[in-house]
């Protein structure tokens, strides 16, 4: 076990980071959401819940939870330190724990939406072009987060939408892959009330984050294909660490014991945001 752990830390540092990376905006603002989401579209119960955050810049936004956010930031403080079981203890122990990894990256005057994700110790990254999402404002109004905000409706991925924008912050942003409102999007929900986003905080960075990438860092795939990916990992996860380089030790039983756990539990993550 600890020489498992080990792997997975060296895993952790090697495929997170690079040397060299890219500066492409400052971040200016900061805007916090609360996600909420039914996992089981057959249990009512299945709820979760999720910190995100979208930080904002003049060209270009990021989206991702909260968790995820941290623990990156926790791993790249740590990236040139000794790679030892005491150090990964150490970070481990301060990492929260966040259901979902992904980044979405949108940038201004462009339809293209960049996700990046990691799936094992390989990170994906796919391009999506989406167009004008059709925006229907309405003339209804009601307050989100002590702020004044308006109506609108939309379909996107198989879903339909009723969202809640201000033009008290003039960006046209808002959560996941959601934007194209005159403000920013507050509040978003499908009508089947699976998927909420909603405001809990905003605020202008006094001192501006900067927005770092490298392409290196990615395997490019397109969507189709990363889904596929997704689905492979779903029916058989050592399939794809075995193809990734990793290899693991099982006692009799246990590897078919841990692939039936794991079939079940996906099982019941039947119901994505996107439906096509």
């Amino acid at each position: 076990m600890q020489t498992f752990l080990l792997i997975i830390f060296s895993l952790i540092f090697s495929s997170a980071f690079a040397q060299n990376k890219e500066i492409e905006d400052q971040f200016k603002y900061k805007a916090t959401y609360n996600l909420t989401w039914q996992i089981d579209s057959t249990d009512a119960k299945s709820i979760q819940n999720e910190t995100m955050v979208l930080f904002i810049g003049d060209k270009i936004s990021r989206f991702s939870s909260e968790g995820q956010y941290i623990a990156d930031s926790i791993k790249e403080a740590y990236k040139d330190r000794e790679r030892t079981q005491q150090s990964f203890n150490e970070m481990r122990s301060k990492m929260p724990m966040s259901a979902l990894n992904f980044y979405i990256f949108k940038r201004q005057n462009s339809a293209e939406v960049s996700v990046t994700e990691k799936i094992v110790k390989d990170n994906y990254r796919y391009k999506q072009e989406i167009a004008d999402l059709n925006w229907e404002i309405l003339p209804e109004t009601k307050d989100v987060a002590g702020f004044g905000a308006q109506k609108a409706k939309t379909s996107f991925s198989g879903r339909n939408y009723t969202a809640w924008f201000t033009t008290a912050i003039p960006v046209s942003e808002g959560p996941y892959k959601f934007r194209g409102l005159p403000g920013l999007i507050l509040e978003i929900s499908d009508n089947k009330g699976y998927y909420t986003f909603k405001l809990t905080g905003f605020k202008e960075l006094n001192d501006e984050i900067s927005m770092e990438f490298n392409p290196e860092n990615y395997l490019e795939v397109s969507r189709e294909r990363f889904l596929q990916i997704k689905e492979e990992y779903a029916e058989n996860p050592f399939v794809i660490m075995e193809s990734s380089g990793i290899t693991m030790g099982f006692q009799p039983g246990q590897k078919e014991k841990l692939l039936k756990e794991h079939r079940e539990e996906f099982k019941k993550k039947n119901n994505p945001i996107e439906l096509k």
